[in-house]
């Protein structure tokens, strides 16, 4: 038909069916036969009547006249002697069916071949007009070539693990990151989406793979897509889709100089995205890997007008936080209205932090980009740190109470890691913070062992694409974060989680799609996707196998991720060859690099006992050192040198300890006792201040806590013979006697329970409810405890919220528990006057223009009638309270089973 798919026929966006031969899209074919060779024209002829992507505006006696597009050709080829005729689409109850059917105004093409054991046939469809077309007697070359190119792609990328899921990654990435190449930048996607953006995260995709010549081009033919006029620009919101965006037109102050187009090699066209920064993240980052300077050199006007660009927009007040104008690939409907955004304020850190490194080594002068990374990183530690919280604060707000929003997605907190912008112990609570506050989702099946789980990217709610979702590259992102921040086993079991949840489970056999099977939103989508793809190869190369060159610094360090069980594992990627092994207490490393540029190694890796007996490079004894902020485990540092070739051999000796004594859980005022057989206490470090009368004596430490409900992490920091590492403590805080209940309660009753999680017999009292409602007893609980109430009478229950509460010693707790479904009608409600808070009807919410207060910059906003997002900004809905009034009657009063009067 010449129709194309929604989205190219991807996985999720375009149904299987899509590919199903449908009479319907065969009424355009035209066949010409000749030998073993065919002409197919199609795409002008006539619309069938009943076809539903075309025929919703025409009737069906002016269909038959509408054409589709312009004429399209594809010719083929099948092996010789197959005897090939036009047949029926409509006739397909068995492929014997349609190979005997007769032409007809459905045209399809059939045949039959006589085939012999062991002989190869050929079969190829071709565009015409594209390349020339090849004959049969050329197949058989032209199909080996193929599959010598194809091998030569899937085995670039070499892998060897304890772990069959993840060794067939090498083939599978290699295979992906190809397909979203095409000269000369990458793609968004490799189907879905096959589209050139500067961003999101694929480019990075050529470095970690070695792919320097691609990454270079790319960069390149983007720089040349860098908007230089004019030099500033005026703020223009765009009225037209009401005010929730900067007017896309050239010469704005987000259209000007610096600004990077969506497509390269000049192509000057304004796109709501901010892609410079991951752009400009991704060519900082290369010039680690190559150590290009030359190249470096070239690009330095294209880092310094981003960098200006990105100050001059984003952080007007000159305080060393940005807003973010669509930065990251989550920013569909993310909006802050000119608020200081952690995830945009780490980007442009990192950035101006490495720009420095370049402007030295190109004789530049640093001081500004030195001083602008010391401003951010310090506003971003300051106030978008929540010390309490252990986590970075989502962004604060620029008007009204200048708020901080607590609830960060991933994103704010894998950038900020990823950027270099919290201490270790900050690095390790905001992964702690992943943990313990987004939801983790189980990826389990038949032949999968537990203890795998996937996470969304937030928990905000309700619903809006891009915000909460279960994104591949999001969790791989995440992963790295972990790795990252010393959680090697953390960051394997997520990376792990999510290779199983799309190579293995999903939809497609080997892909790295875009959006997961457990998005219940959304649904799986897209094949290798490049973002994902990117993410899976920096998770693999700089988390697993942790292969971080800095070619600026002119060194290679090598800090391996692997799991403490695996006991050999092996990489050759065309930078480098890593294979480890492990003997019992002999840890052995092979390395041999291949970098463009020749640079010392430094290994640094996780220790596997209490001491060392030897360290040696090449068969020579060399030092080592111990790495002082380790977290979970002693790292040590291993400096070999300039060789061709590493041969480091690692002896270990003793068995590590470990902390002693922890409890399960605490309560505010308990004792923490812990010990650390065999090791020595040095420091304590209690980053939100949940400990008080801390004392340490040798291997013991004791201290009186003093937080409030919530998950925390003190860190301890022990010695143990040469090594001397950070043992973090993740202690849960309960309430001393703690009141829960299920969402869900049961008709005209009430169930919870409460919980002694003290350690002594607690006699108190329950009551439910107040005044003519309440319900009263006396409980007893033994320590540790749980009391379950199975019921309470239904006149004691109040229709909505019902308040519990528990009083022992001097102490009380309480809770609200939520049932409507309570048949209990109230006695003599009173009705409140609330008129006067009012300043308009309801049914008019929408209709109003929001245009005060507003920023004064360029950012992405709430439309001026008050919903949608920047991605929807004519987005209405309609109130209509018609019926309600119905209901009213001549009263003016409506009453909820309940009994609750509304008027």
């Amino acid at each position: 038909s010449g129709k194309k798919f929604n989205r190219d026929g991807d996985m999720g966006p375009d149904p299987e069916s899509s590919f199903y031969l449908k009479p319907e899209n065969c009424s355009d074919n035209s066949y010409s036969i000749s030998g073993n060779t065919f002409l197919l024209k199609y795409g002008t002829g006539v619309v069938a009547e009943w076809d539903p992507y075309v025929n919703r505006n025409f009737t069906s006696d002016t269909v038959k006249a509408v054409k589709i597009g312009t004429e399209q050709r594809s010719v083929g080829f099948v092996p010789p002697g197959m005897d090939l005729h036009v047949a029926d689409a409509e006739q397909q109850s068995s492929p014997l069916t349609l190979y005997n059917s007769k032409q007809s105004k459905f045209s399809v093409i059939a045949g039959s071949l006589g085939i012999k054991d062991n002989e190869p046939y050929f079969f190829a469809i071709q565009k015409q007009g594209g390349a020339t077309p090849v004959i049969y007697s050329e197949a058989q070359q032209v199909f080996s070539g193929a599959e010598v190119a194809r091998k030569k792609i899937a085995e670039r990328i070499k892998i060897v693990t304890p772990d069959k899921y993840i060794n067939t990654l090498g083939g599978v990435l290699s295979i992906a990151a190809d397909a979203v190449w095409e000269h000369p930048t990458y793609l968004h996607g490799s189907i879905g989406w096959r589209m050139r953006l500067n961003g999101w995260r694929g480019p990075y995709v050529g470095d970690v793979l070695g792919w320097h010549d691609r990454a270079k081009t790319h960069f390149k033919a983007y720089s040349l897509s860098q908007v230089t006029a004019p030099l500033t620009g005026p703020v223009v919101m765009d009225t037209a889709l009401h005010l929730a965006r900067s007017l896309e037109m050239l010469g704005t102050s987000v259209f000007s100089n610096g600004y990077i187009c969506r497509n390269p090699n000049g192509d000057f066209r304004p796109h709501h995205y901010d892609m410079n920064l991951v752009y400009i993240d991704a060519l900082l980052r290369h010039f680690n890997w190559t150590g290009d300077l030359a190249f470096a050199k070239e690009m330095w006007p294209v880092i310094t007008r981003h960098l200006s660009w990105e100050k001059r927009n984003f952080d007007p007040d000159d305080d060393g936080l940005y807003d973010a104008y669509a930065a990251i690939w989550a920013s569909d409907a993310l909006q802050y209205s000119g608020g200081s955004v952690t995830h945009s304020s780490a980007y442009n850190y990192k950035a101006n932090k490495e720009t420095a490194i370049l402007a030295r080594l190109l004789g530049e002068d640093a001081a500004p980009y030195e001083a602008e990374a010391a401003k951010i990183l310090k506003a971003v530690n300051t106030i978008l740190w929540m010390p309490g919280k252990g986590s970075y604060a989502e962004f604060k707000d620029l008007l009204g109470n200048k708020l901080l929003h607590p609830a960060a997605a991933v994103w704010t907190l894998y950038h900020a890691v990823d950027s270099d912008v919290p201490d270790p112990f900050q690095a390790y609570q905001s992964m702690r913070y992943i943990d313990d506050h987004i939801p983790h989702i189980p990826v389990r099946a038949k032949g999968i062992e537990e203890g795998y789980s996937t996470i969304s990217t937030s928990k905000w709610m309700p619903y809006d694409w891009s915000l909460n979702n279960v994104a591949t590259a999001e969790v791989m992102h995440t992963a790295l974060a972990n790795w990252q921040a010393g959680r090697q086993e953390k960051g394997f079991n997520l990376f792990k989680s999510e290779l199983l949840s799309t190579m293995y489970l999903g939809g497609s056999a080997g892909n790295i799609g875009q959006i997961s099977y457990y998005d219940a939103a959304r649904g799986e989508a897209y094949r290798d996707f490049a973002d994902p793809v990117a993410m899976t190869a920096r998770c693999l190369v700089e988390g697993l196998f942790g292969i971080l060159p800095n070619a600026l610094k002119g060194e290679v360090l090598i800090k391996p991720g692997f799991p403490a069980s695996w006991n050999n594992a092996s990489i050759h990627v065309p930078d480098i060859f890593i294979d480890y092994k492990r003997n019992g207490k002999e840890d052995t490393y092979t390395i041999i690099p291949a970098f463009e540029k020749k640079m010392p190694l430094k290994l640094l890796v996780k220790a596997n006992g209490s001491g060392i007996q030897s360290v040696t490079v090449n068969g020579k004894k060399v030092a080592w050192k111990n790495s002082s902020d380790a977290i979970e485990t002693p790292v040590i540092e291993v400096s070999a040198g300039l060789q061709s070739r590493y041969l480091i051999k690692i002896s270990w000796s003793g068995k590590r300890t470990a902390a002693v004594g922890l409890e399960s859980r605490y309560i505010h005022g308990s004792k923490l006792n812990v010990q650390f057989p065999g090791g020595v206490i040095q420091k304590v470090a209690d980053p939100q201040n949940i400990l008080e009368q801390v004392q340490k004596v040798n291997d013991r430490l004791s201290a009186v806590v003093t937080a409030a409900k919530g998950n925390y992490t003190v860190f301890i920091q022990v010695r143990q013979n040469e090594f001397s590492w950070w043992v973090p403590l993740n202690l849960i805080i309960k309430d001393a006697v703690e009141i829960t209940a299920p969402f869900k309660q049961s008709k005209d009753d009430l169930h919870f329970t409460i919980t002694n999680n003290t350690g002594s017999l607690i006699r108190g009292k329950l009551v439910v409810n107040d005044g003519d409602h309440a319900f009263a007893r006396t409980l007893e609980i033994k320590p540790g405890m749980v009391f379950t109430q199975m019921s309470v009478a239904a006149e004691h229950i109040i229709p909505g919220t019902n308040k519990i509460s528990f009083s022992w010693d001097g102490f009380s707790t309480h809770q609200h528990v939520v049932n409507w479904n309570v048949t209990q009608p109230l006695k003599n409600p009173l009705t409140l006057d609330l008129e006067k808070l009012f300043n308009d009807k309801v049914t008019n919410i929408f209709k109003n223009q929001y245009l005060s207060p507003r920023p004064t910059v360029s950012t992405l906003q709430l439309p001026t009638q008050g919903i949608g997002d920047w991605t929807h900004p004519l987005k209405t809905a309609t109130i209509d309270d018609k019926g309600l009034r119905e209901r009213a009657g001549k009263d003016n009063r409506i009453h909820l089973p309940q009994g609750i009067p509304f008027s």
